[in-house]
């Protein structure tokens, strides 16, 4: 599939799909420190150096998808957070505008977690409106990062779009791991003595680590208000593009606590303390070390890796666009009320007989427990489980086994069998309510816990309900990527 990247920057979004087979055949990117990165790096693909607010349709290829993130300072909580009333923000509009002449099967917005904040509703809401008026059916999820296999907690906010008339349907991917990648793991290889740099320009012909370049200008009072040092065995805070806010090196220990506004590097260890060098950002930010930088000035090194996407967390998301259009599926599942369940059927819509064997080709249903009802889920002596009061559709019950509580902030851990699916009411768990408030009830009895530790997954019906073949819920966590 043919793809056009919008505020391309370095091309983290772009080198992910194209490292899950999509073909990127055309960028734009307005930042002239950018240029030489992007061309040396992509050499497929056509980069168009405009403003985007004078591009025409002419200038833009046909395409099946786009894909690209507007500038998130406007609403980013390390900014002012103007919003809409900073032209930054307003830039949002310039990717809506080029969606709505192109019309592309699909497309993926990027942004920051602040877009997301009360005091951007409004914005916010003109935008995903004028996305689902140029016809498209629209989704959005916050994503960390760190869920897929990717050093750094990493909070982004990623819309994905679907045109109307095409039967697809696009599903955010799962987690992958519940255990961090630490920046040991990342980054302990990395022994060589970097280049230290304030304002002078950078030596590029020094090859023997490229781009391990460390920015050592003065520290502001915001940036020794708190911690910044994560250890070794840790994943690393949020890489970020300004130079002077750029996490501290792990071989440093935590920086010693004098107030709450005020943080100082430990007495006697002053000569550790230095921030990440460009490449070990780039590492962490997973890039391989082949993409290489250019720069002058080290704090265009920084603003590049900090302002990309993951190319992991991209091509994870690249692989979930393909599934969608691979996969020819029916239009968007409906959800049912529960007394539909009832015609045609007893009271009991599924009965098992007794627990056979494990058996990872039967099928599993996930179901979010809320905090308030998981005591005896978290204790492992659950026996009732009520549904909603509607249900998925596409959900086929009859074909039902095995049962895994997810637990709302924690995940999936523990294997239920379903002895027994059932119309009942909400009443058998909560006595005091009413008891023509009907629901599905499921009879479970525990059976062993699968995993270590809790696992995050994604759940795709309404964030409440998933359908599994068990043994592809095994495999959740050890999904390997091509990096």
């Amino acid at each position: 599939m043919k793809i056009v990247s919008l505020f391309a920057g370095c091309g983290g979004l772009d080198l992910g799909f194209e490292r899950a087979g999509f073909s990127v055949i055309w960028a734009n990117e307005f930042d002239t420190t950018i240029h030489e990165t992007y061309i040396k790096n992509h050499p497929n693909t056509i980069l168009n150096t405009k403003d985007i607010r004078s591009l025409k349709e002419e200038d833009i290829p046909e395409c099946d998808g786009i894909i690209g993130g507007p500038p998130c300072q406007s609403w980013s909580e390390g900014g002012k957070q103007l919003g809409i009333n900073d032209p930054r923000g307003q830039l949002f509009w310039e990717y809506i505008r080029i969606v709505s002449i192109k019309k592309p099967k699909f497309f993926i917005i990027e942004n920051v977690q602040g877009i997301l904040e009360e005091k951007h509703k409004n914005s916010l809401q003109h935008f995903t409106q004028s996305l689902i008026s140029c016809g498209y059916r629209l989704s959005y999820e916050l994503l960390n990062a760190a869920d897929y296999k990717i050093p750094q907690d990493r909070y982004r906010v990623f819309f994905i779009g679907i045109r109307k008339d095409l039967k697809y349907t696009f599903s955010f991917p799962d987690s992958v791991t519940s255990t961090p990648i630490t920046l040991k793991q990342a980054i302990g290889d990395i022994t060589e003595t970097p280049r230290f740099y304030n304002d002078d320009i950078v030596d590029s012909d020094n090859t023997i680590r490229p781009n391990h370049d460390v920015y050592m200008g003065c520290y502001d009072d915001k940036y020794m208000a708190r911690n910044r040092v994560r250890s070794w065995d840790e994943p690393s805070f949020t890489i970020q593009a300004q130079a002077r806010n750029v996490p501290q090196h792990p071989q440093a220990p935590k920086m010693s606590y004098i107030s709450q506004d005020k943080r100082v590097f430990a007495k006697g260890y002053e000569h550790l303390y230095r921030r990440l060098s460009v490449r070990e950002c780039a590492r962490i930010q997973t890039f391989p070390d082949s993409f290489r930088f250019y720069y002058k000035d080290v704090k265009d090194g920084y603003k590049m890796v900090g302002n990309a996407v993951p190319p992991r967390l991209a091509w994870y998301l690249a692989l979930q666009i393909q599934k969608a259009f691979i996969n020819e599926k029916e239009p968007i599942t409906k959800r049912i009320p529960v007394k539909h369940f009832m015609q045609g059927h007893s009271s009991v819509l599924l009965k098992n007989g007794a627990i056979s064997t494990f058996n990872t080709s039967k099928n599993a249903l996930i179901c979010l427990v809320t905090k308030a009802n998981s005591h005896s889920f978290l204790e492992k002596t659950a026996k009732l489980y009520y549904t909603g009061k509607l249900f998925p559709a596409s959900i086929d019950i009859d074909n039902l086994y095995y049962f895994m509580p997810y637990i709302k902030g924690k995940g999936i851990r523990d294997l239920y069998y379903i002895k027994i699916v059932r119309i009942g009411s909400k009443q058998e768990v909560h006595p005091d309510c009413d008891k023509n408030d009907v629901r599905i009830i499921f009879e479970i009895e525990y059976i062993k816990q699968i995993f270590d530790d809790y696992i995050p997954i994604h759940l795709n019906y309404w964030r409440t309900y998933s359908s599994y073949l068990l043994k592809n819920i095994l495999n959740i966590g050890e999904q390997e990527d091509t990096d």
